[in-house]
This record gives C-alpha cells, structure tokens and sequence, in this order.
C-alpha cells in the first residue's frame, strides 16, 4: 500500500507528548505516534500554501502559449511581472494562511 501525506492540527502539548514517548526506547510506539513525532511543523505565521510544481507548469504553459500566437511580439506587456503575479495570487490553495499569527506580522 502506498504512502499518504497528510496535514493535521493537534495540540502543541499533545505533539511534545508524542515526540517524547517516541524518544523513549521503553515506552510502546505506533505507527501514528512515530509519523506524527516525525512530522515537519509549519511555522507559525506561515502564508497560503500550494503545489508549486504545478504553478510553475501553469506559468510556463501560458508564456510558451503567448510566444506561438502571431504578432505576439507586438504585445511586450502580456506576460509581464503583473501577470506573474496574477498567477500566483490566485494560484489554487491547499492549506490557507495561518492568519491569527500573520497578521500580527503586518
């Protein structure tokens, strides 16, 4: 059976518990608590998160898409930074902004 990526939210003392009972050769471990005391937190603050990979083809695609079409070249203004950045602001989000700590950043 193939393996999942999952994001969960759990208490921070829950997730410190778990971390040290996996440290603890003696006590009993599951494959849940090793995975979740493995796990990669994210940084509190953090933005909107997203699939990259996929952004990037989606950009890429729409550039090589404006270089085919004729007279392209007569329209140096599409596929300027301003259409970058269109891109990612409504790029498909995956996991939102951690708001409560963000917007203390701004």
């Amino acid at each position: 059976m193939a393996d999942i990526e999952l994001v969960i939210k759990i208490n921070e003392d829950a997730y410190k518990t778990i971390q040290r009972r996996v440290a603890n050769p003696k006590m009993m471990r599951d494959k849940v608590d090793i995975a979740i005391a493995n796990g990669i937190p994210l940084p509190k603050g953090h933005g909107r998160l997203g699939d990259l990979d996929e952004l990037e083809k989606e950009m890429a695609n729409g550039i090589k898409a404006g270089l085919i079409i004729e007279g392209y070249e007569e329209y140096s203004n599409i596929n300027d930074i301003d259409d970058c950045l269109e891109c990612v602001k409504y790029a498909p989000t995956i996991i939102e902004a951690d708001k409560a700590e963000s917007e203390d950043k701004e």
